[in-house]
């Protein structure tokens, strides 16, 4: 009978050391936390990398405006496809307009989001459009 109260003791002393112990509390915690962390992550790098692929779209088309607007290129047709061409190195679904008015050319530069994120994770933002448009006055 001692013997039995004496591992009823030792139960009720492990009991209570188990609920006091926090050693396992952090693995726990990470493991809940870093899908959170992950997916902030996943969704800052795409965001980063459509704004990135924004601005250069933007200093292809501008470059190409200018080009356009001393004489390098003819027409509209050939100003589109060289802005074109280089857009699509890194947006191969991209589409160029490019229009020669009285005074100013002016190019329109559409390209799927999904072109220019990394990853794609966040559907929202990949079925989006970006498109940039640069105007340039003609030197006559």
């Amino acid at each position: 009978m001692l013997l039995n109260a004496l591992k009823h003791l030792k139960k009720t002393s492990d009991i209570a050391r188990f609920t006091r112990c926090q050693s396992g509390a952090l693995t726990v915690e990470a493991v809940l936390w870093v899908p959170v962390y992950l997916f902030l992550f996943v969704f800052i790098a795409d965001v980063s990398l459509i704004f990135h692929g924004q601005a250069k779209a933007t200093r292809i088309a501008y470059d190409g405006n200018r080009m356009a607007s001393v004489g390098s290129f003819e027409t509209a047709s050939e100003t589109s496809s060289a802005i074109r061409g280089r857009v699509q190195l890194f947006s191969p679904q991209a589409t160029v307009n490019t229009v020669f008015g009285s005074n100013e050319v002016t190019t329109t530069v559409v390209m799927p989001a999904a072109d220019l994120a990394a990853i794609g994770l966040i559907g929202r933002i990949v079925d989006l459009d970006v498109t940039v448009q640069s105007v340039h006055m003609r030197d006559v």
